[in-house]
C-alpha cells in the first residue's frame, strides 16, 4: 500500500478526497464488516475493531444498512421465537430429532 503524492492522485481520480482514502485504508473491506458485524451480535469485539467499524460507517452506508437489517432480523426472532420452535415443518425433513433438539436449544440459551 503506498503511501504519498501518487495514492492523493489515486484518491482524486476516484473522486475521494483525503480523509476518505485513509479510511479506505485503515477499516475492514465491507466483505470483513458483514463477518465482523455478525460476530459481534454473538460476543464483544475488541475496542480498536469497534472503532474501525465505526470508521467504516463513515463512508459506507451500505455496511450500516446491513447492520440495522441484523438487528432486526435478531430483534423479531426474539419477539417471536414461538414462530421458530413450534414450527418443525420450516426445518428440513433432512435433519434429524436429535439435530433439531439442538439447534432449539441453542436458541433458547441465546435468549
Amino acid at each position: 500500500m503506498q503511501i504519498g503524492p501518487k495514492q492523493d492522485v489515486k484518491n482524486l481520480q476516484l473522486g475521494i478526497g483525503p480523509v476518505a482514502g485513509f479510511l479506505i485504508r485503515i477499516t475492514p473491506t465491507c466483505r470483513e464488516m458483514t463477518r465482523l458485524l455478525s460476530e459481534g451480535m454473538d460476543r464483544s469485539l475488541p475496542l480498536m475493531t469497534r472503532v474501525k467499524i465505526r470508521l467504516h460507517f463513515l463512508i459506507c452506508k451500505w455496511c450500516e444498512r446491513y447492520k440495522h437489517q441484523l438487528l432486526v432480523v435478531r430483534n423479531a426472532i426474539r419477539r417471536h421465537p414461538e414462530k421458530l420452535e413450534g414450527n418443525d415443518s420450516s426445518m428440513s425433513a433432512d435433519l434429524s430429532s436429535v439435530t433439531k433438539e439442538r439447534l432449539k436449544e441453542a436458541l433458547r440459551q441465546r435468549r
